[in-house]
């Protein structure tokens, strides 16, 4: 059998035969962790000297926060690859009393499967929290930290609750859930098609919500809020209710110049979806200041 990176790269390339359509899902392989198996999604430059961006969606959610972002990533020349954690579209993995480090543990074990011994980390929404767990317990392997949408230190500004029962009761009326959309995740400036293609394609494993809200909980906040002491880059969107921008204006005045916040407006806790070209700019132009 053909090792495991020559197998990704064959399937890379057959990927690239078969269209755009393709390329703009991913391509979709599982990798076996031994404590779990992960379903990964990744959007790759055809070159094997890619570097590695592994990258964790929000609570509960799936890698389709990034499929926007993730062809503009990979066109510009890094290899993006998506985990989804435990619990979700596939994955494996005990679900009970987990901690942060636990799930940071995870990503580790997907670089080693892949042969990395450094990478970049981009975490979006819960993801965030994650990525500096793992920028904080692995230091020496991670190169940089992409934090998107990333609250945990200011409360949310939305109502309680909306944004679970969007999440959590799939019985909800259409009408229903575009309003809650619209309340919890976009911005007022944000087209109706967008917010209805999102609400039309929402998918959540609430299994795997619960148990990373229990892993948050599990794991003290001072634990994992710095993100280590390397570069950090935050990108919020200015309407963000969920994850209100005062999150990145605190951390900015904590970590002064280790940190670069872009704010871009016009967005909410979805900016990669609302605003790709923006955001995958800002991330693009953050790795070529921060290469491996």
């Amino acid at each position: 059998m053909k090792p495991l990176r020559t197998r990704i790269w064959l399937c890379l390339f057959l990927s690239n035969l078969l269209g755009s359509a393709l390329a703009q899902d991913g391509l979709r392989y599982t990798l076996d962790i031994g404590h779990a198996e992960l379903n990964l999604v990744e959007w790759a430059p055809d070159s094997a000297s890619a570097e590695l961006i592994l990258a964790l969606p929000g609570s509960g959610g799936d890698y389709s926060r990034y499929k926007r972002i993730g062809p503009l990533i990979a066109d510009a020349g890094y290899r993006l690859v998506v985990i989804n954690q435990r619990g979700i579209m596939g994955s494996t993995g005990n679900l009970n009393d987990l901690t942060l480090h636990d799930l940071a543990d995870d990503v580790i074990a997907v670089a080693d499967q892949l042969g990395a011994d450094k990478f970049h980390i981009a975490g979006w929404a819960f993801g965030n929290r994650t990525s500096r767990m793992l920028a904080t317990d692995y230091p020496e392997r991670v190169a940089s930290v992409t934090l998107i949408a990333a609250g945990g230190i200011v409360p949310a500004l939305t109502e309680p609750g909306e944004l679970a029962m969007l999440l959590g009761d799939r019985n909800l009326p259409f009408d229903e859930k575009m309003q809650l959309a619209r309340r919890t995740l976009f911005s007022a400036a944000t087209a109706d098609a967008l917010v209805e293609d999102y609400v039309e394609s929402l998918r959540y494993w609430p299994d795997a919500r619960a148990a990373q809200g229990q892993a948050n909980r599990n794991t003290p906040l001072e634990e994992w809020v710095a993100g280590g002491d390397g570069p950090l880059l935050m990108v919020m969107g200015e309407d963000d209710l969920t994850a209100p921008i005062e999150n990145g204006h605190i951390m900015k005045a904590e970590h002064g110049d280790r940190l670069k916040l872009v704010i871009v407006p016009g967005a909410g806790h979805v900016v990669g979806l609302e605003k790709p070209a923006d955001t995958a700019a800002a991330i693009v132009e953050f790795l070529k200041n921060h290469p491996l």
